[in-house]
């Protein structure tokens, strides 16, 4: 009998169009019912258009609510129709598929806001009705917002911010009420900034009070950002696109916060930047008033503020104050209780943690576990977090006691869980994996009277994609090793298919602040790739990642490229421990702050890495934006050595091991000029190395045929130089 060899993964099926992994459900909600839960999901025709789907709890069924193709003139997917207000808007959210991409309840009523193609269009509860137009269609609008009742909807058409009744309350479309009149080319309303969008992750521009007598919205006014040429080309030419790009040290965008009054047809500006509080971070309309969160230039001070309904006129009181001599990280923890008092988090003490705190700055603090990542809800006695209480490489769900007297761990199996809450039905949706369990999704009831309900569970059957390849899949390992400070770094190493001899390693690495790439999850089938490819991959959590509190993000204060270096060094220790790993066979291998790292490593750590793979990479830190930059670096004024170690050019002469340059043509966040900065420094030291651009690409680069080329380069270079 013939011996049938299984398939080896390659960058070509890794990245077929219908994808490796069973389509999982995303965006998975709850309906304020109860009654049913909605999610977004691969069409059957095409992977990367989206239809939206049901799941009827009573009837424990799954059905097609609404197909894109149910939508005239659908061309979501010809990005060429978008506007740049759209297009700016899907790179900053990481938005690559199309068809129906996001969705929202329209009120409590279970009906669907969903938006496609620059059109709004209601999606009935009952699934038989056809979705009905909500918007103009003569025209493309953007940021499309139901009201907290769904009666009305705002959106922003041309820089300017709109609303309309909808069809729910009166049987038929009503005329538009244009908010704002003075929109041109550098301001814009309603919208989120570049900044906001980018590094605060405030996707939103405006805001609708739980009463809906007022909406709230930003102005924001580009033109103090000095003007940055670049040009972007793609495969059909090029053009050159003026970008107000706000380097490092440099002016920016001018945000303000207005407010619309609908009974009196009033504006009123409520907030805009000062010489103190330049950046406006967070906006909460909760039921006792409007809540900002707002920041310095450093973001050493966020000061949480808050104006009455009533008498909002630019009177502000501050609710609390967090200080840091470090940085502070921005969160979405704000809830309102039912006792008027706001739920918040701190990193002040370390670890992030909880506390209530009323209008007179009175905080109570709350008992829950080590580390908390997110508040996802409160009720009368509880609130309800994601964090972890035994380790990092974990996500669990916990209920606080508001009276700060007890938590509990409701999520049990050790692994990754992400929850999705409806706290008015006691339901949760558990989104679960581990190194040995593909995505699992639960419908769990938090009374826990009821039997969980399996969603959706990826089991690798023989009608599985993946099915082909899964003999020759390999289960990671998880360990522990101690920084220069004594602080413990998490690492997970993921050794070759085949383990006999030695084999080289790639360092697959981040190592930037705001990501954790160490979770005990099932992980990623590009590690898999590069394991039936006949390398170990080990991936570590330098000090600086998320997920651990203010004092290991410290090292990186005002040093960016340095405790991080040294971390990944420390890390080979781990292939030592090994008998399959060659030392002298190590490559390292990123994107963005990755290709930073790499960059860095491959200079300052030659001794260490053969060959290094650099894609879409920082090389100087005084051409990359403000918020971002400034949170770790400060100015450059300030912190000139910082900012000189920190830059890849200081380093180039140290440079040996072949290096693999590749970026985005059309990247618009880490601009080509880091890239072109890099080669001609490279050339003057006459330093050899390969280049790979990718004409069209954004910073992601997740075009299905730049992700094929991309790492079947990435494969034969490593091949040829480890």
């Amino acid at each position: 009998m013939t011996e049938v060899t299984p398939d080896l993964l390659t960058p070509a099926k890794l990245f077929v169009a219908s994808g490796l992994r069973t389509q999982p459900p995303t965006q998975m909600r709850i309906s304020p019912s109860g009654l049913f839960v909605a999610y977004l999901k691969s069409s059957p025709e095409n992977a990367l258009q989206m239809d939206l789907w049901r799941y009827d709890i009573d009837e424990k069924t799954h059905s097609l609510w609404v197909s894109a193709a149910t939508f005239e003139n659908n061309d979501s997917s010809d990005v060429t129709a978008l506007t740049d207000v759209e297009r700016a808007e899907r790179e900053r959210k990481r938005q690559f598929t199309f068809g129906i991409t996001t969705y929202s309840w329209l009120g409590q009523n279970d009906h669907a806001l969903v938006s496609l193609d620059g059109q709004a269009y209601l999606v009935d509860a009952t699934p038989t009705k056809a979705p009905v137009l909500l918007s103009n269609a003569a025209h493309r609008q953007s940021a499309y917002k139901a009201s907290p009742s769904g009666s009305k909807i705002s959106f922003v058409r041309n820089g300017d911010l709109y609303v309309q009744e909808t069809v729910i309350s009166h049987g038929d479309k009503q005329n538009e009420l244009r908010i704002t009149h003075d929109a041109r080319p550098t301001l814009s309303n309603g919208l989120a900034d570049f900044l906001a969008a980018e590094e605060m992750h405030r996707f939103d521009g405006h805001w609708w009070s739980p009463c809906e007598q007022f909406l709230f919205y930003c102005k924001v006014d580009e033109s103090p950002v000095e003007v940055s040429y670049r040009l972007e080309i793609d495969a059909a030419g090029s053009k050159t696109v003026e970008q107000r790009y706000p380097y490092a040290g440099k002016d920016n965008p001018h945000v303000s916060l207005y407010s619309y009054d609908l009974s009196t047809q009033v504006t009123q500006l409520l907030w805009e930047p000062s010489a103190s509080e330049v950046y406006l971070a967070r906006i909460n309309p909760l039921k006792t008033g409007l809540f900002i969160q707002v920041q310095d230039r450093l973001q050493q001070t966020l000061w949480l503020k808050k104006t009455s309904y009533e008498t909002h006129k630019q009177e502000w009181s501050t609710i609390y104050t967090d200080e840091s001599s470090t940085w502070i990280n921005l969160t979405e923890d704000l809830r309102q209780l039912e006792d008027g008092r706001v739920l918040f988090s701190t990193e002040a003490d370390g670890c992030r943690k909880i506390f209530c705190t009323d209008d007179n700055g009175n905080n109570t603090d709350l008992t829950g576990p080590q580390h908390i990542n997110q508040v996802i809800g409160v009720n009368k006695t509880h609130a309800f977090v994601c964090g972890w209480d035994q380790s990092p490489i974990e996500n669990h769900l916990f209920t606080v006691s508001l009276t700060g007297g007890e938590y509990q761990q409701i999520t049990l199996q050790a692994g990754w869980h992400e929850i999705a809450l409806n706290i008015e039905q006691n339901l949760f949706l558990d989104r679960f994996s581990d190194e040995y369990q593909p995505l699992n999704i639960d419908l769990v009831s938090m009374t826990q009277t009821k039997t969980p309900i399996n969603l959706f569970a990826e089991k690798i059957a023989n009608d599985h994609p993946y099915k082909p390849f899964h003999e020759r899949h390999v289960v990671a390992s998880f360990g522990e090793i101690k920084a220069s400070d004594d602080q413990s770094m998490f690492y997970r190493l993921t050794p070759p298919t085949d383990i006999s001899g030695t084999h080289p390693t790639i360092v697959y690495v981040y190592g930037g602040p705001g990501a954790q790439k160490v979770k005990k999850e099932w992980g990623s089938l590009l590690v898999q790739m590069f394991a039936q490819q006949g390398y170990g991959v080990l991936e570590l959590d330098n000090r600086g990642s998320a997920n651990r509190g203010r004092f290991f993000e410290a090292p990186l204060y005002r040093n960016m490229g340095n405790p991080e270096v040294e971390d990944q060094v420390l890390g080979l220790s781990v292939l030592a421990n090994t008998a399959w790993a060659d030392l002298s066979r190590v490559g390292i291998f990123g994107h963005s702050y990755g290709g930073f790292m790499t960059l860095m490593s491959m200079c300052t750590a030659a001794d260490h890495f053969k060959a290094g793979v650099a894609v879409a990479p920082v090389s100087d830190w005084a051409i990359y934006d403000t918020h971002y930059t400034e949170r770790y670096m400060g100015l450059p004024e300030d912190n000139a050595d910082g900012y000189r170690d920190g830059n890849v050019l200081t380093h180039l002469d140290k440079l040996t091991g072949p290096l693999l340059l590749i970026h985005g043509m059309a990247d618009d966040n880490v601009l080509f000029t880091h890239s072109t900065m890099l080669m001609s420094e490279l050339q003057k030291r006459n330093k050899p190395f390969e280049l790979m651009t990718y004409p069209g690409a954004k910073h992601s680069m997740q075009e299905t045929h730049v992700s094929v080329h991309r790492f079947n380069l990435i494969l034969d270079f490593f091949n040829r130089n480890l």
